[in-house]
């Protein structure tokens, strides 16, 4: 399987959010993708205008997602594009080894945009984070779009502030400042006026006296006078120099006024010349987001003819491949009839081998059986001799036991029994049995072992008690009555040397004081040792084995081992093995 992003089985829904996203006209501002489960299928997880508070509550801890938003710069106040590519913390490290190569890929596809994203959990995608970064991104922080437009001032010639300088008429100057309104003000002075207290002409002899006194005043009249000339003099220089002094900071003062009535002319053109600039640049950086929108649609077209390109190489290379794979398959399905053909060969070949060495085999076990079905006749024969001796030993022993119950002087007494198998004793405590005799005196001291005294008294001990019958006893009124063949159970098909080996013999036990009572005839019941009962049906495999049907009893078990124990069939003809797990023990 390729781990790179496969766009194919759902590319039509792909292109057609991405063209809802960043087309004017539609609502939708924002989308995310994410995979189909299980492989990298890109498909269209979801859409809306909710914005990025939307967009957030999309992404999941266990997925890889791409997200593409659009947002408004707060600066610029213009359309922006944002690339959010995001590997949860929950993904499979397998998918995270090859999350980069598949963020080229998607990025690929959205082709530009003006912020990217890596994100690994909620805190890298909070919407305040994204502004910020939007806002970091925009570049120069201008606000000429969001001014009014304002009128613009008629722009006048800017006229010059230099005026010819005229020679000054100091004539009109001094009597401009001589007038009533432009007078200067008194000067005051220490000067005292001399008082004269004339006295009468005495003679005109005196006259020469009198002259020289009237030219003393004269003179200091003259001195008076040019003094007060030159007093009005300096005051006039003084208000001349004023009023130069006036004319100068008139003249500052309106050059001044000029000079900055220009520079404010020169700001407002300044300013009107940086408007039209930033309204040149804003009309420029339109015209860049134009030309740039108009290029992803040309990429974006491009794409689409070299996706469609691809698509169609892609469908004929399929059609190649199916076509050689159909070739393929046909070569091989030849193949493979000619293989058949060979294996039906072959195996009617070894079919009617088989067929010969069935043949072969069931003549062999027609031979067998015909030889077993000989070897079971005779052993049936010799069965039937053995159980007609058996029947009529027990006979003589019943009849026997019920002559010594009907005698009151006998001394027999308590439970009697008739041997079925013969058996010698391996102990010093324990007592021989020969098949059909008679045991007396039985005290059933253990549940597979009993106490008894044979029938002519010269012997008694313990004895298996799988290996006699209880008989059962004649009332005193009653004579005896034999017991009849039918009622006497046959004897297992194996001899002493094949029964299983007993128990360890318990401890010799000391005999009854006094014979014990007789049991009631519907106590009295033939002891079969361990018995189980059939759960499933059972063929034997082997000569040492005994079959069963489900139900049957098996009787005088013998426990082997854990799996295969010994025991008697139910029809008490054949002793052999079987399986522990396809029976069940009675308690």
């Amino acid at each position: 399987m390729s781990f790179h992003v496969n766009f194919n089985p759902h590319g039509k829904e792909l292109d057609e959010a991405f063209q809802a996203v960043i087309s004017e006209k539609d609502e939708t501002n924002w989308l995310i993708f994410a995979f189909d489960k299980g492989t990298y299928d890109l498909r269209v997880q979801a859409t809306g205008d909710g914005g990025l508070e939307e967009l957030c509550d999309e992404f999941s801890d266990g997925k890889v997602q791409f997200a593409y938003a659009k947002v408004i710069d707060p600066n610029t106040e213009l359309p922006k594009f944002v690339f959010i590519g995001w590997c949860g913390s929950g993904v499979p490290e397998l998918r995270k080894a090859f999350f980069n190569s598949q963020l080229s890929d998607v990025s690929k596809f959205f082709k530009s945009f003006h912020v990217q994203i890596n994100a690994r959990d909620e805190a890298d995608v909070e919407p305040d984070l994204i502004m910020k970064r939007v806002a970091e991104s925009s570049g120069a922080n201008y606000s000429v779009h969001k001014e009014t437009a304002k009128t613009q001032s008629r722009v006048e010639p800017v006229g010059s502030v230099y005026k010819k300088t005229e020679v000054p008429n100091i004539a009109a100057m001094q009597r401009e400042s001589m007038t009533k309104e432009n007078a200067p003000k008194p000067v005051g002075t220490n000067y005292t006026p001399i008082q004269t207290a004339p006295k009468k002409l005495a003679s005109r002899w005196n006259m020469a006296q009198q002259q020289s006194q009237d030219s003393g005043a004269m003179a200091v009249r003259a001195e008076r006078e040019r003094f007060e000339r030159e007093v009005r003099e300096r005051e006039m220089q003084k208000a001349k120099e004023v009023s130069m002094v006036d004319h100068r900071e008139e003249e500052e003062r309106r050059r001044r006024e000029h000079e900055e009535a220009a520079m404010a002319r020169q700001r407002e053109e300044q300013e009107a010349q940086r408007q039209r600039e930033e309204e040149e640049r804003h009309q420029k950086l339109q015209l860049e987001e134009e030309a740039r929108a108009r290029r992803q649609q040309e990429e974006r077209e491009e794409a689409e003819r070299t996706r469609q390109q691809e698509e169609q190489l892609h469908a004929e290379e399929e059609e190649r491949q199916r076509k050689a794979e159909e070739e393929e398959r046909k070569h091989k399905a030849r193949e493979e009839e000619e293989r058949e053909q060979q294996r039906l060969q072959q195996e009617e070949a070894e079919r009617l081998e088989r067929q010969k060495r069935e043949e072969e085999e069931r003549l062999e076990r027609q031979r067998q059986e015909a030889e077993e079905l000989e070897r079971q006749k005779q052993e049936e024969a010799a069965l039937e001799s053995q159980m007609n001796q058996t029947a009529d030993r027990a006979v003589h022993a019943s009849q026997a036991a019920g002559a010594a119950a009907a005698a009151p002087t006998s001394q027999h007494e308590g439970l009697c029994a008739v041997v079925l198998f013969e058996y010698d004793a391996a102990e010093s405590n324990e007592m021989s049995l020969l098949e059909g005799e008679v045991v007396t005196q039985i005290d059933q001291v253990d549940d597979g072992w009993w106490f008894g005294v044979s029938e002519d008294g010269k012997k008694q001990g313990l004895f298996p008690a799988n290996y006699v019958q209880l008989l059962e006893k004649q009332p005193e009124e009653t004579p005896a009555q034999p017991i009849p063949a039918a009622d006497t159970p046959p004897a297992p098909t194996f001899d002493s040397a094949t029964a299983p080996a007993p128990a360890p013999a318990p401890a010799p036990a000391p005999a009854p004081a006094s014979a014990s009572a007789p049991a009631p005839p519907e106590q009295q019941q033939e002891d079969n040792g361990n018995v189980a009962i059939a759960l499933y049906d059972y063929e034997a495999d082997e000569d040492n084995e005994i079959s069963f049907v489900e139900g049957d009893l098996i009787t005088h078990i013998e426990f082997v081992s854990d799996d295969w124990w010994q025991g008697v069939s139910a029809d008490g003809k054949s002793v052999g093995l079987f399986p522990a797990n396809y029976v069940e023990l009675k308690q």
